[in-house]
């Protein structure tokens, strides 16, 4: 059986992760549990059974789970890189870029886990999203975003859902007036048609590696624009019943991933769910 772990403290804006996680469990039909970490164990238990109550969550009572510990994040990392689990957080999706975006401990949780962790974001809308159709995975063209491919594949399957490749082929402009999003100029853009081939046949060769390599089969989507997160946060909005699932870039952490980065602006702008991970090897 599948545990969905929703990773909750005393605030209430750590509740928004039930939505997600109830979201994930119609399709794992597994255990729902409400998971926190702290030294004191019972006025853990009583704070978050409290604030269920005054937000109208009762029914979650008796699915809060508290482990005892000072290190959060190493807890609740152990979780989330259990085969059998599955952990949800939110992020505050914060800004400056200097900030870790998704706050210190999911910050950790990632980088410890190895694993999928799914996060929703401060426009995360669950009305949204009646089950996860679609599983978004963003590449960019290097070894690093298509690492998390099989973490992809193998979600996809857990979650009965479909696999799509989304690729931001870049638009140059030849002067500094803005334009819409989505929109072309032939007068201030640079024709993008030799790229356009040679990304499809970037992402028509990767679907057909996947389906040789794991069996499945994954759709495929070229966008155009001037910033790659604009595209992707652009695409979405117009998408239901899906979550975007990417790899980290940091170095240390998620440090580096914050400034100026696709990651960050998905994930801040995203109504859909963000599933994160980094490769092991990165430290």
């Amino acid at each position: 059986m599948h545990t969905l772990h929703v990773a909750v403290d005393e605030s209430a804006y750590s509740l928004r992760g039930i939505a997600l996680g109830e979201l994930l469990n119609r399709q794992l039909n597994g255990q729902l549990e409400l998971t926190s970490v702290a030294t004191r164990v019972e006025k853990r238990r009583e704070a978050v059974r409290k604030l269920l109550a005054k937000e109208g969550l009762e029914r979650y009572q008796e699915a809060v789970r508290v482990e005892e510990g000072d290190a959060p994040a190493k807890a609740l990392a152990r979780l989330a890189a259990d085969p059998q689990g599955l952990l949800c957080m939110t992020s505050h999706g914060r800004r400056p870029a200097s900030e870790l975006f998704l706050g210190s401990v999911a910050a950790e949780v990632v980088r410890h886990s190895n694993a999928l962790v799914v996060l929703c974001g401060p426009r995360f809308d669950s009305e949204a999203q009646a089950c996860i159709e679609t599983l978004m995975v963003c590449i960019d063209g290097s070894k690093l975003a298509e690492a998390v491919l099989p973490e992809a594949v193998a979600l996809a399957r857990r979650l009965g859902a479909a696999l799509q490749l989304l690729h931001v082929v870049a638009i140059e402009p030849s002067s500094r007036s803005p334009l819409p999003q989505g929109i072309r100029d032939p007068e201030t853009a640079e024709p993008a048609g030799h790229a356009d081939i040679m990304e499809s046949g970037y992402v028509h060769a990767l679907a057909s590696r996947i389906h040789d390599e794991h069996h499945f089969e994954a759709d495929w989507e070229v966008l155009h624009g001037y910033e790659p997160a604009e595209s992707i946060v652009s695409y979405l909005a117009d998408q239901s019943n899906v979550m975007v699932v990417m790899t980290t870039h940091g170095r240390s952490g998620l440090s580096q991933l914050a400034a100026g980065s696709v990651s960050h602006e998905i994930l801040h702008e995203a109504h859909c769910p963000v599933a994160v991970w980094r490769p092991p090897h990165r430290r």
